[in-house]
């Protein structure tokens, strides 16, 4: 597609950042990531909403707190020190009036100390620092977005976080959005099981992540565990142990992944990734 775009737009065209990242184009990113700019000078109202149809606008001006937390974001590496966590919003045919508004019912909603973050046209994450939304809530308030703008999207709530890499688990959560089915509103880990079925490359990040840091007695403590179908009692006598000495191992380990190992899900995640480890 870039290179018809080349042909139709040629030196108006650039696919260089210290470029077209100027007030004077507006930039796009295609599906494998790569962003150029087309000068609005020379864009016609029809281009634009063809343009938006087939490629995701990328939003560039923002106030500077915006601009800043969306560099974090896009850098190879940007470690966070405080509690966070992020939930990724997907929507279909978005035009700028409704994500104008989307925005503004997104900040009546999240907590006040949350960030709104545009990136594309169609596409936004809310970074929350302090208190978090509940499920239930987010699906009530997804459910109305929907019917009040008669339009398809999907959502991702993201892990919760004390502190990490905040550029690594955006990437990360953006790849378990993609594999998203549309209408969803989806948690962390089951987006991630799907995506290391599908995605022998995550699966080898996601076990180099939580694995491969474990030692010999936290991973035998996972099998151990979910062998016995979670059951605390059933694991001690397993493992000749006190109970009180597993449930320090089980905070250990959710201590280390930050994955609650005593919940179905997290106990299924951590139990996949031990498996094919």
């Amino acid at each position: 597609m870039l290179h018809q775009l080349t042909v139709l737009f040629k030196d108006h065209l650039s696919t260089d950042p210290t470029v077209y990242c100027t007030d004077k184009y507006t930039v796009y990113q295609l599906a494998d990531g790569l962003r150029f700019g087309i000068e609005n000078t020379i864009l016609t109202p029809r281009e634009l909403d063809l343009l938006n149809l087939l490629v995701e606008r990328v939003v560039t001006s923002e106030s500077d707190q915006i601009v800043t937390w969306r560099r974090r974001l896009e850098q190879p590496s940007s470690e966070e020190a405080h509690p966070f966590r992020m939930i990724h919003f997907l929507f279909e045919q978005l035009d700028v009036r409704t994500g104008e508004d989307l925005q503004q019912l997104l900040t009546s909603f999240f907590h006040p100390s949350s960030w709104i973050i545009p990136l594309t046209s169609n596409r936004l994450v809310v970074i929350e620092r302090e208190d978090s939304v509940s499920e239930n809530d987010l699906h009530d308030f997804f459910t109305a977005l929907q019917s009040d703008f008669l339009m398809d999207g999907k959502v991702l709530i993201g892990q919760q976080r004390q502190s990490g890499d905040l550029a690594a688990q955006f990437r990360l959560e953006q790849a378990a959005l993609r594999e998203l089915p549309l209408l969803h509103i989806e948690r962390f880990l089951p987006a991630l099981m799907r995506l290391t079925l599908l995605s022998n490359e995550v699966r080898d990040d996601l076990i180099e992540r939580f694995i491969t840091p474990l030692e010999r007695e936290s991973r035998e403590t996972i099998d151990a565990f979910c062998r016995a179908n979670l059951n605390v009692s059933l694991t001690a006598k397993h493992l000749f142990l006190h109970r009180n000495s597993l449930q320090y191992r089980l905070d250990r380990l959710t201590e280390q992944t930050e994955i609650d190992i005593r919940s179905f899900e997290g106990a299924m995640f951590l139990y996949t990734l031990l498996l094919v480890a």
